[in-house]
């Protein structure tokens, strides 16, 4: 476990630990992120059952339903993780890190993220968490933090309707006390930045929130 801890601290992950199986303190955990990046449940020794049991927590929950989630076992137990397990990825514990990483990297393409390397990709925007730095057709996009954030929560779930107290909850963060116009502003200005082409991406979904369309042909032009 600790190995492991060491490797995602490598690959630049901050990490938080639950010790223990029980499924409460597990989605918790979660909600202690404003944006976690993903969640790997660790099974060692007798407790694979368990560990399946916080998966199956984490997708029935609808916070933590869209962040992508990662089952670690020993090898000796591979065999053995049921076939429904609902884990988006299956890593080996003392797997080497570049295997790491591609689980990781897998695990948010199934989450819907289209990742190049570690850079998210939706035609010709690109957003590189690592440098902050956000390009469209190669010309530099400046956004501020929150909009980085707001941005990247969008390409990480792609067609997945948000509500704006869910969007403060994930962007913002749980503690954040704004109002939801808060999210409407944030929205507008980062579609203005982003241009007509990829600012359309952003849907209004009426009565509900916002969605990221990742295919332009697709999307609508929606205002806030």
């Amino acid at each position: 476990m600790d190995a492991l801890v060491g490797q995602l601290s490598e690959l630049g992950h901050a990490t938080r630990r639950t010790v223990g199986v029980d499924p409460a303190a597990a989605l918790a955990d979660v909600r202690a992120y404003a944006e976690p990046d993903v969640a790997l449940v660790v099974a060692v020794d007798d407790t694979l059952g368990q560990a399946v049991a916080v998966v199956d927590a984490l997708r029935r929950c609808a916070y933590a339903a869209t962040v992508p989630v990662i089952l670690a076992v020993d090898a000796s137990a591979l065999r053995t993780v049921p076939a429904c397990a609902a884990a988006d990825e299956i890593l080996v514990l003392g797997a080497p890190l570049d295997e790491v990483r591609l689980r990781i990297a897998r695990a948010w393409q199934r989450a819907g993220a289209t990742v190049d390397g570690e850079v998210l990709v939706c035609g010709g925007l690109r957003l590189d968490p690592a440098t902050h730095a956000t390009t469209i057709d190669g010309h530099t996009v400046a956004l501020t933090p929150l909009e980085h954030r707001l941005l990247r929560f969008l390409l990480l779930h792609p067609s997945r309707v948000f509500t704006r107290e869910a969007l403060l909850d994930r962007v913002w963060g749980h503690a954040h006390s704004g109002a939801a116009r808060t999210v409407d502003v944030q929205v507008r200005r980062l579609r203005a930045r982003l241009g007509p082409e990829h600012g359309s991406r952003i849907e209004t979904v009426r009565a509900v929130g916002y969605r990221f369309c990742p295919d332009a042909g697709e999307a609508r032009t929606a205002r806030a």
